[in-house]
């Protein structure tokens, strides 16, 4: 049995010279040769040459007709030749004297898309990030938000509203800490009441002010243990007030004297406590 075998390199014929005609409808036909798994392929392309209008700088079409040297002295091509010269990734330079504003103009449309994703928990009495029920202040703002109309409804001298017992439904659940409690009996909320002794109100405050700087300023008396700005819910802006919670009586009482009435940021401080002191 004879094996049949690719010819050599050697033995391979001369491949003939790539054709190139002119077609009478303005297109071109390419006629080439190649060997593939040893055999003689002709390859015919039929090309048609568009001819596009660019607007460019004078400077560029300027370089486009210097005359080439050396090798390439002769070729007439206008512009760089696809033949001889490997062209890089087009890069566009737009050059504008708005790019700071508009880079800000970015910045702030991403933060506007974080906030409305966000679903940070924020506090309706001071705007921070914890629960309402949880505000270490709301013994103190929650009465100054407290509207006019909740004393509207208050029932007459005399009279006792009727509060339902937990429970007395049939259908009705009652948390487990709240069980075995009778109608008379304190609320929860009296008995874990927080300890404001060593808190201050600052009042009057700069509203670029932040947390580390008052806690900076107050660590001279001290250790602050919380510091809160009170801000906005929705633009998250300080209102001009912060609560600043002193490590001791002792040490917020000299803050209090050294601070109330100095300068701060521009403007003038006002520290007190955050709940009047009995006599």
């Amino acid at each position: 049995m004879m094996s049949i075998s690719n010819p050599s390199w050697a033995d391979a014929e001369e491949l003939p010279q790539n054709e190139v005609i002119e077609n009478n409808d303005g297109t071109k036909t390419i006629i080439s040769y190649k060997y593939t798994n040893g055999k003689k392929i002709k390859h015919t392309q039929k090309i048609k040459l568009v001819k596009v209008t660019e607007s460019v700088d004078p400077a560029v079409a300027t370089r486009r007709k210097w005359k080439r040297y050396g090798a390439e002295k002769n070729n007439k091509t206008v512009g760089p030749d696809a033949r001889t010269t490997q062209f890089g990734e087009e890069v566009k330079l737009i050059l504008s004297n708005s790019w700071a504003r508009e880079a800000k103009q970015e910045e702030e449309e991403k933060k506007k898309e974080s906030k409305a994703t966000s679903k940070a928990i924020t506090c309706r009495t001071c705007g921070g990030e914890h629960f309402t029920t949880k505000c270490p202040f709301k013994d103190t703002l929650g009465a100054e938000k407290k509207p006019e109309s909740a004393t509207a409804g208050a029932p007459a001298a005399g009279s006792v509203p009727s509060t339902p017992t937990l429970g007395s439904g049939a259908s009705s659940y009652v948390p487990p800490h709240l069980r075995n409690r009778g109608p008379g009996a304190p609320p929860l909320q009296d008995r874990r009441e927080r300890d404001d002794s060593t808190t201050l109100k600052v009042m009057n405050l700069n509203t670029a002010a932040t947390e580390d700087q008052l806690r900076q300023v107050f660590s001279r008396f001290g250790n602050p243990q919380r510091v809160t700005i009170v801000r906005n819910r929705e633009t998250r802006e300080s209102r001009g007030l912060a609560f600043i919670e002193m490590d001791s009586i002792r040490t917020a009482q000299a803050a209090k004297d050294t601070l109330d009435g100095k300068g701060f940021l521009s403007m003038i401080m006002s520290v007190d406590w955050s709940k009047p002191k009995k006599n």
